[in-house]
């Protein structure tokens, strides 16, 4: 999660995580497995060994653009995938979707994208356009996780944790977890993005400007917003403990304005609810 969260949610999160029974080994780089005995040996860089039945690796994805050897078409070097426009077009009568496609967002820039969700839309867009449409992909997919049964978090747009961040958060209480959210839903997916409204509109009460306070040591981060931020205006927004409320967070991001202050748009997600 240091990719995607700041810091001092990260180093949270590991200790939540440790509490649920998992043995995290930060830091720790695999050099060697091996099959002894019907169970897996990793060998690890700094000498240690991890003995288990299984192994998951969830790394993310090279794509595969041989096509793209033979047919000359444009790699893109900094993110991969085939390099396709606005249009996800790659050059006449070719389109690329899902996370093949390195596009150009018009909100947010050049990017390529692993979620399901993208790959539903993009596939669709890509479709219409090779029946004559011509229209920008615009949609900012999502994507979840949990991380556990009491910490859960929906993310859109640029979620990067290079990126300038500001944290509102709220007291949670025992219906702000992933648990009580599938519970609710009856389903273990609590945001299927790509089938719902964008939120109309949205209003923001005006207020004087308020530096947002940095979170302290030892806070506990029951449920909140994150926002990331490049050039003052949100590009990125991770729902922490906060549940299907997406087309809020879609609609800020597509708005692309610049927010005196950010406590005021956290009241749009209902945190301070009981």
């Amino acid at each position: 999660m240091g990719r995607v969260l700041p810091e001092y949610l990260s180093n949270w999160t590991t200790n939540k995580v440790k509490s649920e029974g998992v043995n995290v080994m930060p830091n720790a780089v695999v050099k060697s497995v091996c099959l002894t005995d019907n169970r897996l040996v990793i060998k690890l860089k700094d000498g240690r060994k991890v003995e288990t039945d299984h192994i998951v690796t969830a790394v993310g994805l090279e794509p595969n653009v041989e096509l793209a050897k033979s047919a000359g078409l444009e790699v893109d070097s900094d993110f991969g995938g085939f390099w396709v426009n606005a249009e996800l077009q790659a050059r006449s009568n070719i389109w690329v979707a899902g996370d093949a496609a390195c596009f150009y967002d018009i909100k947010l820039g050049r990017r390529r994208v692993e979620h399901h969700d993208h790959a539903v839309v993009s596939g669709r867009l890509a479709g219409e356009n090779m029946t004559g449409a011509v229209n920008p992909y615009w949609h900012q997919s999502m994507f979840w996780s949990d991380l556990g049964p009491d910490v859960g978090y929906e993310a859109i747009g640029l979620v990067d944790s290079s990126l300038p961040t500001v944290g509102v958060f709220a007291k949670a209480t025992s219906k702000d977890t992933p648990r009580s959210a599938t519970e609710q839903s009856g389903t273990c997916i609590r945001s299927e993005s790509e089938t719902e409204m964008e939120a109309s509109e949205i209003k923001i009460s005006p207020s004087s400007p308020s530096t947002p306070q940095a979170p302290q040591q030892g806070e506990d981060y029951g449920k909140g917003v994150i926002f990331y931020l490049r050039d003052k205006v949100v590009v990125g927004i991770v729902l922490w403990n906060i549940f299907n409320r997406m087309p809020i967070a879609r609609k800020i991001i597509k708005d692309g304005e610049e927010h005196a202050d950010l406590n005021e748009v956290a009241k749009l997600f209902n945190i301070h609810e009981d």
